[in-house]
């Protein structure tokens, strides 16, 4: 999977840009805050996940325009595609269109384009709270699962629906708005609930198999990590919390248990990588979690999705960047294909010769 062509229109700082990359490197070079991040967000935003900046995308949108545009031409292994995206100032609601033809679900773009994404944020899926480890794991799963992608937004729905019975309960002091349909809400929630664990947990699985073989090679063998779901995991296991806590929950005016809640345990040599891992080791991870993803949306679409590094290197030592130089470098002579270099200044790209 490559992208052949990238055009920008008012998007971020990007007044009109063109990017045509390379089908295996492609550089983008220039100061801090020209545009390269923004550049990377753009290729980012055609997975049909949201952006790794900002909720908000009516953000998108340059100031003083109306629109935010961009269209991408790609090679997806099995043919060629066209996707367009355009944002309107103010709402920031997102438009697609793939092949000429309107989109209206989200679910429906997901897969089409592959992509995986690195930046400096990531350090966040080791040293901060579960949320992030959470949203990783959303968002590679969606693209290589769109039913999944379907029951976490099922999820989310009564989620929102059954806090909002909560907290009426809560400010109307009258339990039974929320106890006398608790049950069926519970249920709901429940079952879409089991699906998105099972899914959740053996997707870990899998990245904690691959995790360890990275971070074993970039430190010569001397450090290993490993990666666990930690969830109820079951249908009734989930309903059981949901039931026996309801009264807890209207204290707390919110639903306590559920996937909303779940969390990925790390470790690094066994010991918690949170609390014992350096800056740089937990990068290191978070690095290896991003390679990990990148070879299963291979396993699933045949094809490697598109990497997107930002600042890959920085807060590494000589032994892992050496490494991660060597598996990229390698990969790219494999195809035989000349890297492009691109400067970026001020929102605008210029090929280096």
């Amino acid at each position: 999977m490559f992208c052949r062509k990238i055009i920008y229109r008012n998007f971020r700082n990007i007044e009109y840009a063109e990017l045509e990359p390379s089908e295996t490197v492609t550089v983008l070079n220039g100061r801090n805050g020209q545009g390269k991040t923004n550049l990377l967000e753009g290729v980012y935003l055609f997975a049909g996940v949201r952006s790794f900046r900002s909720a908000r995308e009516n953000e998108f949108v340059r100031f003083g325009a109306e629109l935010a545009e961009l269209s991408m031409t790609f090679f997806n292994g099995r043919r060629e595609m066209k996707m367009d995206l355009r944002w309107t100032a103010g709402n920031g609601k997102r438009y697609c269109r793939i092949n000429g033809v309107p989109i209206t679900k989200l679910s429906e773009t997901v897969g089409n384009f592959r992509a995986v994404l690195f930046c400096p944020g990531h350090l966040s899926l080791v040293k901060d709270g579960p949320a992030m480890r959470r949203r990783f794991l959303d968002a590679a799963i969606s693209q290589i699962d769109p039913a999944y992608l379907r029951s976490l937004q099922k999820y989310n729905s009564v989620l929102l629906q059954r806090n909002a019975l909560i907290k009426m309960s809560r400010d109307r002091r009258d339990d039974s708005i929320f106890l006398d349909t608790a049950e069926m809400w519970s249920e709901q929630l429940a079952r879409e609930a089991e699906t998105i664990a099972s899914k959740r947990y053996r997707y870990t699985e899998r990245v904690s198999t691959l995790v360890g073989p990275v971070i074993s090679d970039m430190t010569g063998g001397h450090e290993s990590a490993s990666l666990e779901y930690t969830s109820a995991k079951t249908y009734e296991e989930y309903l059981r919390l949901l039931t026996e806590n309801a009264a807890r929950e209207l204290r707390a005016g919110v639903t306590l248990y559920g996937v909303h809640k779940d969390d990925i345990k790390i470790e690094l040599c066994g010991n918690d990588a949170r609390a014992y891992a350096s800056q740089g080791q937990q990068r290191s991870i978070a690095l290896a979690m991003k390679i990990a993803e990148g070879e299963i949306s291979k396993e699933y679409g045949g094809e490697y999705p598109v990497f997107l590094f930002d600042d890959i290197l920085s807060e590494l030592d000589a032994l892992r960047r050496a490494y991660l130089l060597e598996v990229f470098i390698t990969s790219c002579d494999e195809v035989n294909t000349e890297s492009r270099v691109f400067r970026v200044e001020n929102g605008k790209l210029e090929l280096s010769v």
